[in-house]
C-alpha cells in the first residue's frame, strides 16, 4: 500500500477587512469644523435639528442640496413685516451655521464669521505686538474656498477704510468665482446706503447683485418665541 502524505499546505488565514473611510471622514469633518469659526451653540445648529416651516422650507431645502463647485454666491436678506419690522431672528444665521456643517461634512474648507468680527480682526492687526497683519486677515477671507458672512450691514463706519476692505474681499471673490454666502437684515439698496452711496456702496451692491442668488427669509422672531415658552 502506498504511504499517505500529509498535506504541506497551510490553511489560509481569515482576513477581516475594515472600512475606515467613515472614520477618516469624521476626523476630517471635526478638523474642518474646528477651523470654521463656529463656536458654542452654533456647533449644534444643523439642518437635521432645524424647525422647518412655511417661512424657511424653500430656502433650507435649497441650501441642503446647494453645490458650491458651481461658484457664485447666496444673499439671504430679512423679509420684514409689521410683526417683525427689523427682520430679526428669522433663522438667517442658523442657515449659515447649518450650511457650514454641511460643507465641512463634504470635506470643503470654509470660514463662517460675523462681519463685525472681520472689522475687529483688521483693527486688531494694527495693535502693538499683534501677531497678525492686515494682509494676513484679508488673505484668510479671500482665499478660503467658501466664505459665509453673517450680518452684513451691522458695521459702524467712521471713515472710508472699512467699506474699502469689504469691497476688496467681495470684489476678489467675485473675480475669482469663489462662493460667498451672506446673511443680512438689509436688501441691496439698503446695503448701498450703509456702505456709502458716494463711497463703495454702489460697487458692493452691484457685485453682490450680479454674483449672488438673492433670497429673503421672513417670519416671526424665533428667539423671542423661545423666550416666551414656559
Amino acid at each position: 500500500m502506498g504511504k499517505r502524505e500529509e498535506s504541506q499546505l497551510e490553511p489560509e488565514p481569515l482576513r477581516t477587512i475594515y472600512d475606515v473611510s467613515s472614520c477618516y471622514s469624521e476626523v476630517r469633518y471635526r478638523e474642518l469644523i474646528e477651523k470654521s469659526g463656529l463656536m458654542g451653540i452654533e456647533l449644534n445648529h444643523l439642518f437635521e435639528n432645524a424647525i422647518i416651516d412655511e417661512h424657511n422650507r424653500e430656502l433650507y431645502t435649497y441650501l441642503m442640496v446647494w453645490e458650491p463647485s458651481v461658484g457664485g454666491g447666496i444673499y439671504i436678506a430679512a423679509k420684514k413685516d409689521p410683526d417683525n419690522p427689523q427682520g430679526n431672528g428669522t433663522g438667517k444665521s442658523y442657515a449659515l451655521h447649518a450650511l457650514t456643517h454641511r460643507l465641512c461634512r463634504m470635506g470643503i474648507p470654509c470660514l463662517y464669521g460675523r462681519t463685525v468680527d472681520f472689522l475687529m480682526q483688521l483693527r486688531a492687526a494694527y495693535d502693538e505686538g499683534s501677531q497678525e497683519s492686515e494682509s494676513r486677515v484679508l488673505m484668510r477671507y479671500t482665499q478660503v474656498p467658501v466664505l459665509l458672512w453673517d450680518d452684513l450691514g451691522k458695521e459702524s463706519f467712521r471713515t472710508d477704510w472699512g467699506p474699502e476692505k469689504f469691497y476688496y474681499v467681495i470684489d476678489y471673490r467675485v473675480r475669482a468665482n469663489k462662493p460667498i454666502i451672506i446673511s443680512t437684515n438689509f436688501d441691496l439698496a439698503e446695503i448701498e446706503v450703509r456702505f456709502g452711496r458716494d463711497n463703495f456702496g454702489p460697487a458692493i451692491a452691484s457685485r453682490l447683485a450680479g454674483f449672488c442668488e438673492t433670497w429673503t427669509l421672513g417670519g416671526p422672531d424665533r428667539r423671542l418665541g423661545r423666550r416666551c415658552v414656559r
